[in-house]
């Protein structure tokens, strides 16, 4: 009889097992330090030879093992961290299957080294290929220190499958900064090929350890999670900590999303959602957020046995933990800290021409270049402090005559009338002073710190929040168009048009069907200024091609398009009303700092800041 069913060797049965835990190096370097960590070490190195291939030496100051423990630790489901059913459902420790230890030893040559406190001397088991060939007692401090050499020397056929030293070696340097991060009361070092890649000593807490993993400066780009005991009701069973990248600083990818539940770096997709949706409009399309997220949760609350690995994890509670982290996140990023922070570069001669007044005063006077000024004899101190006084005034507060020359008769009349009003409204008690920089950005002082705001960016956060108003609880207003055009639509436009008319129509637009794919737009939303219906109409449709998919997708769609067509351009001139107007109306908004699609609406630079670039400090 063909096909029947045997017993599998048990040499078969441990390299299969040793298939499934270990992958690569960098997974036999996390099963060792997990057991360090176990074992209440506080002091972890890790040296590697040829991205862990060829070798690798997990050395630590922990428990240790004593002659028993160290030989029993070798054999299948052995352990020390369950010891019934129940415990499985509350795990409060990295390892506990009993696999990692005769895994590896199966698949590479093994050299341990332990020793308890209570035993004088250590012992020392050297096994190759899962079976011992050496066990004796020698000296060896306090802890274990574990030798791997030539993984998968005895199975070719995934050997054949692992990455270049490279790419093996960023593994490691991965899987240890997470370990470091989730432990910063631990010392980590690596080594590579003799050369040390990393040492972390002991920190204090998690923000001292984000600074020896990333650095100062990045620390200062990142927000702090409110922690759940500074609320009035701490009694919740999960609660979420850490720091959340401000938008400037995210990523192309997940490779610096860190999740932890119980200190365990983890990999989830509900959690991975809950933190992008945090993020909402403040992250550019195609960007993930730089973040470090603690899940601090009841063990019998979360099921962390449902993968070899230990990577992925099970809530009891799926849909409630996504909400917890999401409005975490939503809370902790409503904040005015995520407002880009100008700072001056490092050395003073890049941020300054190399003889800023000569080039200024030759600007002023019509000269072609800064060479003809430095030609010319040297003005008194009196003309040049009348001349920089003059040229104040002229430069930064009105436009140059040539550039005036070419505006209409009306915009000359009108920008008269604003610079009479400009020069009267500060001086009134209680009103903000406004400038206008470029026609494009809005500069105010607050605090002490000069504000620069995107006209644009402003007003397409305020319109996008009245847009999304609208498409989900009201219409807008709309005012009807003096000349209907008639068009005809595209096949792929007129779908999406039949598909989204509801949609359309809230937003304010009023569409007549004239047969076949001809329309007749009668009607725009209020706030159309300088475009006309059919055009705006066309640009909303084919943003909803390109980008939408689910029904809140779609809303959004429409709503960023609207924002984003509606807006006031960059190069518009306004007047002090609008300008206060546009500010009045942002920060009444739900998430102030940001347009739709990610970028900053306002940033600002410290008079500390200023105070640097011009020496002062």
């Amino acid at each position: 009889m063909k096909n029947q069913i045997e017993i599998l060797p048990e040499d078969l049965v441990d390299k299969i097992a040793a298939g499934e835990v270990v992958e690569r190096p960098a997974s036999v370097v996390k099963e060792l330090v997990e057991n360090s960590i176990d074992a209440g070490a506080k002091n972890i190195s890790v040296e590697i030879r040829k991205g862990g291939i060829k070798f690798i030496r997990v050395s630590d100051d922990g428990a240790g093992m004593d002659e028993k423990n160290s030989t029993m630790a070798f054999q299948r489901h052995a352990t020390s961290k369950i010891k019934a059913v129940d415990d499985l459902f509350q795990i409060a420790t990295l390892g506990f299957r009993g696999e990692a230890l005769p895994s590896i030893a199966s698949v590479c040559f093994l050299d341990m080294l332990t020793r308890s406190e209570e035993d004088l001397s250590g012992t020392r088991i050297k096994i190759e290929g899962g079976i011992i060939k050496e066990k004796k007692q020698m000296g060896a401090p306090v802890g274990t220190s574990v030798v791997i050499r030539e993984v998968f020397y005895n199975v070719p056929a995934r050997r054949k499958f692992l990455k270049t030293v490279l790419t093996e070696t960023r593994h490691i340097i991965d899987l240890l900064t997470r370990f470091a991060i989730a432990y910063p009361e631990v010392s980590f070092k690596l080594k590579s090929d003799e050369r040390e890649l990393f040492n972390f000593p002991k920190a204090s807490d998690l923000r001292q350890r984000v600074v020896d993993v990333f650095g100062k400066n990045r620390l200062e780009k990142m927000i702090r999670i409110k922690a759940e005991d500074e609320k009035p009701i701490p009694q919740d069973p999960a609660k979420v900590t850490g720091f959340l990248g401000k938008p400037e600083v995210a990523r192309s990818n997940r490779a610096e999303l860190y999740l932890f539940v119980n200190q365990r770096s983890i990999v989830s997709r509900s959690i991975y959602h809950a933190v992008r949706a945090g993020y909402g409009e403040l992250l550019p399309k195609g960007n993930f957020p730089f973040a470090i997220i603690f899940i601090d949760i009841d063990p019998r609350l979360v099921d962390v046995n449902v993968h070899p690995t230990k990577s992925e994890v099970r809530f009891a509670d799926e849909r409630g933990a996504h909400d917890l982290v999401y409005a975490k996140i939503k809370e902790s990023l409503a904040s005015p800290q995520i407002i880009p922070y100008l700072k001056p570069t490092e050395k003073k001669e890049e941020s300054f021409p190399p003889d800023p007044s000569k080039e200024l005063i030759s600007s002023y006077q019509g000269q072609k270049s800064p060479q003809k000024a430095q030609r010319q004899e040297a003005p008194s101190f009196a003309s040049q402090k009348a001349d920089n006084e003059e040229l104040t005034q002229k430069s930064f507060f009105s436009e140059p005559q040539e550039k005036l020359a070419q505006r209409t008769t009306e915009d000359r009349a009108r920008i008269e009338e604003e610079k009479k009003t400009s020069e009267v409204k500060p001086s009134e008690p209680g009103a903000a002073n406004f400038w206008q920089l470029a026609d494009t950005y809005i500069l105010s002082q607050v605090r002490g710190n000069l504000m620069v705001l995107d006209q644009h960016a402003a007003h397409e956060r305020i319109l996008y929040e009245g847009a999304l108003r609208n498409l989900t609880e009201r219409e807008a207003s709309s005012q009807q168009v003096l000349f209907p055009a008639v068009s005809e639509l595209t096949p792929k436009e007129f779908q999406l048009l039949e598909e989204h008319k509801e949609l359309i129509g809230k937003l304010g637009f009023e569409i007549k069907h004239f047969g076949g794919r001809t329309i007749l737009v009668t009607a725009v939303p209020v706030l159309i200024r300088n475009k006309g219906g059919e055009v705006f109409l066309r640009e909303i449709l084919t943003q909803l091609e390109e980008e939408g998919r689910g029904e809140k997708d779609r809303v959004k769609v429409v709503a960023k398009s609207f924002a984003c067509h509606g807006a006031v351009k960059a190069g518009k001139r306004l007047t002090q009303e609008e300008m206060q107007g546009l500010v009045r109306q942002l920060f009444a908004t739900n998430e102030p700092y940001s347009c739709p699609h990610g970028r900053p609406t306002v940033i600002r630079l410290s008079l500390e800041e200023l105070n640097k670039k011009f020496g002062r400090s």
